[in-house]
């Protein structure tokens, strides 16, 4: 068999994964960072392994000036963010990312979250490490655990999913906001289909998981959070556009409710932001793609480039469809 001619713009850090990759792949690594280095050396590959940047790397120039262009493998949990992807699809390319690696620990990033807030953990801790009060044993109300509550997923990609998955094992009631889902394939997944405010109002916890692009821009606003039961808990993990911060801090001073919060509208968070003064608010500084399971994203890549070589759909190769909900940043 032929091996497929291929530019990695970043060395392949797991060996196991390089020597798979190997088998099917002539691999060139070009540690290139910017688009026009690539568009200099692109023209006589077949596929291209491409990082995380924040800057665009496989531009619609950069494709239309590989001919023989056949794969754009994405070595992180998106494409969006510096593959002209939409083009690539459409011109018969296929695009695949390592998704599939951020499931599970992104999923338990979440539930610790949840934990955390609804035991008011990260309270204890913040007040005995601190000097807030020495022995805060009685200082609040009385916690609640996980089991039986009243659970929504807004939104319900690989990382919704995989997030409903994990929730099950704590309770049945669960529900999910999605655009794409129908309730038929939502009662598959064990949840009921909701619209965004029903999901508010009705459900102790909501966790956004979607994806950020132009149609979820403040997709959660002074609406939903005006819906929030008394004690709810907003949890979000996916990115802090998809939310009108503005109206979450409204709601948040005005109503007793909980947030639990990965990402933001602005990141670093200004250091005088009014969420760092909350008691009711748990805040990290958009880790929850940081476990160590996360690097399991070369032996996902290396799995669907196998597939691709033996003829076989990969697992992440994306449609034009699913490429235009996941998130842009």
């Amino acid at each position: 068999m032929k091996k497929i001619k291929t530019l990695a713009l970043a060395e392949i850090a797991d060996p196991a994964a390089a020597a798979e990759i190997g088998k099917y792949c002539d691999v060139t690594v070009r540690k290139l960072t910017d688009e026009a280095a690539v568009l200099a050396e692109i023209a006589d590959y077949e596929a291209v392994i491409v990082p995380y940047t924040v800057n665009m790397l496989i531009s619609e120039a950069v494709i239309d000036a590989a001919p023989n262009l056949k794969l754009i493998a994405s070595t992180y949990g998106g494409t969006r963010q510096n593959i002209a992807d939409l083009h690539a699809i459409r011109k018969g390319i296929t695009v695949i990312h390592t998704g599939a690696s951020r499931e599970r620990p992104m999923a338990e990033y979440t539930l610790g979250l949840v934990l955390a807030s609804l035991l008011r953990i990260a309270d204890y801790h913040a007040d005995m490490t601190r000097g807030n009060e020495a022995w805060p044993r009685m200082k609040y109300p009385r916690t609640r655990i996980l089991h039986d509550r009243k659970v929504a997923v807004v939104g319900c990609g690989r990382i919704g999913k995989a997030i409903l998955s994990l929730f099950r094992c704590f309770t049945d009631k669960l529900s999910v906001v999605s655009n794409h889902l129908s309730a038929e394939d939502a009662a598959k997944l064990g949840a009921v289909k909701m619209e965004l405010n029903e999901a508010f109002a009705q459900n102790e916890i909501i966790i956004l998981a979607g994806g950020n692009n132009a149609s979820t821009f403040h997709q959660v606003g002074e609406a939903a959070f005006a819906a929030m039961q008394k004690d709810a808990l907003f949890v979000n993990i996916a990115r802090g556009q998809m939310v009108d911060e503005a109206a979450m801090i409204r709601a948040a001073q005005e109503k007793e409710i909980f947030l639990a919060l990965d990402v933001f509208e602005t990141e670093p968070l200004s250091a005088d932001s009014p969420l760092r003064k909350m008691d009711r608010v748990l805040l990290t500084p958009h880790r929850a793609n940081n476990s160590i399971e996360f690097e399991e994203r070369w032996s996902c890549l290396a799995a669907d480039i196998a597939l691709f070589a033996g003829g076989s759909t990969p697992e992440s190769a994306l449609t034009e469809a699913r490429a235009m909900v996941m998130s842009e940043s």
